[in-house]
């Protein structure tokens, strides 16, 4: 005769086993923890990379019918030059701005932040390469900007400031250059006419916006420059290494350029 228990479970779903109360508990607080994260917008998915956020896109400042460089513009710091294939020789057209590398803490000042100086082949105003012109003393003003002024620049929220510091890993005729919170006179340039035979009778003379400069570094003299030999992939495109190196009056003796361009948004 056949058990007529045999094919009756033990279990159903409604009986309770083992560690069930704790379990149902865990499953409460996962469920409210994801609720929780998402009328905030802390979701990995509601959340903006540091990439998007860095590239989103910035207005550059309206230049003037005169086309002056002012201080307190929003602006664009481009490089250019002619690079030559090792082989062919074939020469082609390159561009990079100015841009906010990797950040890092710094190890001199407690404290402090640091942040690479790179040259991105995006030439566009975006949240990392777009800057402003200021005054040594961060004097707000609209004054024109002069060959030989000192000035600096920072980042549009003016927290980080670009610098010339020594390296010890490079020679003595070149410096690394940074973004750093720690403002001094390490974060002064100087605006050179790029022709040193013409620098005394240009000293003085209002910059033009779009206008070849060399950025002199204040305390040691050494410019701003691209070493168009080293660059690297990154999330943002191709980054050149920036350097200061000593220039002796003739950029044409150098393989990385010197001249930078300001650049800001067109009247029309």
């Amino acid at each position: 005769m056949m058990n007529s228990r045999a094919n009756v479970r033990p279990y159903n779903p409604q009986c309770l086993i083992g560690n069930w109360y704790e379990d149902r508990v865990m499953e409460e607080e996962v469920l409210n923890d994801f609720l929780d994260k998402r009328y905030s917008g802390q979701l990995a998915s509601q959340k903006m990379t540091e990439v998007e956020r860095m590239s989103q896109s910035l207005p550059l400042s309206v230049s003037g019918g005169d086309g002056l460089l002012r201080f307190g513009h929003q602006i664009l710091l481009a490089n250019a030059w002619t690079q030559s294939a090792p082989y062919t020789g074939e020469k082609s057209e390159m561009n990079c701005c100015l841009a906010l590398g990797i950040p890092h803490a710094s190890g001199a000042n407690e404290g402090a932040t640091e942040l690479t100086a790179t040259g991105t082949t995006l030439m566009r105003p975006t949240l990392r390469s777009a800057f402003v012109i200021q005054r040594p003393n961060l004097s707000v003003d609209s004054q024109t900007v002069r060959y030989g002024d000192e000035i600096m620049i920072s980042d549009t929220s003016g927290q980080l400031f670009l610098s010339c510091v020594k390296s010890g890993t490079r020679s003595a005729r070149t410096c690394d250059v940074i973004f750093t919170n720690h403002r001094n006179r390490s974060s002064v340039w100087v605006v050179l006419h790029p022709s040193s035979h013409l620098r005394l009778e240009f000293e003085g003379s209002e910059v033009k916006i779009d206008d070849k400069v060399v950025l002199a570094h204040a305390p040691t003299n050494k410019c701003l420059s691209v070493n168009g030999e080293h660059s690297n992939r990154s999330p943002y495109g191709r980054e050149y290494e920036l350097l200061c190196e000593l220039s002796t009056g003739s950029h044409a003796s150098y393989k990385s350029p010197i001249l930078w361009k300001f650049q800001t948004q067109p009247a029309y």
